[in-house]
């Protein structure tokens, strides 16, 4: 799944200074991973592209950006759980610290 924005119409407010079109893409993205996962398929973000490459082979025009891949299948073997940081590494209470 290549998964892209249309320049033209993302919206441009985003923080009052910029254009959400990669935010909104990647809320869809995360919501059909989280869809496939719950059908039993396997998914990997993949976002280590070379964007001009990719709009070359899948022949997308100007105007549209690709902001993420993912292949979307039958996992070969179960996926094991990635390690995680603790809340307390990545989660500020009452101000930034």
């Amino acid at each position: 799944i290549c998964a892209c924005a249309v320049l033209e119409q993302a919206w441009k407010g985003m923080g009052g200074y910029w254009s959400a079109e990669a935010v909104d893409v990647t809320i869809a993205v995360e919501h059909m991973i989280l869809a496939a996962a719950a059908e039993g398929l396997g998914t990997c973000w993949i976002g280590a592209f070379l964007e001009a490459e990719v709009k070359k082979v899948l022949a997308i025009p100007d105007g549209v950006k690709p902001i993420a891949l993912t292949p979307l299948g039958y996992p070969a073997r179960e996926a094991r759980p990635s390690p995680r940081k603790p809340l307390s590494e990545i989660v500020c209470r009452d101000k930034y610290a």
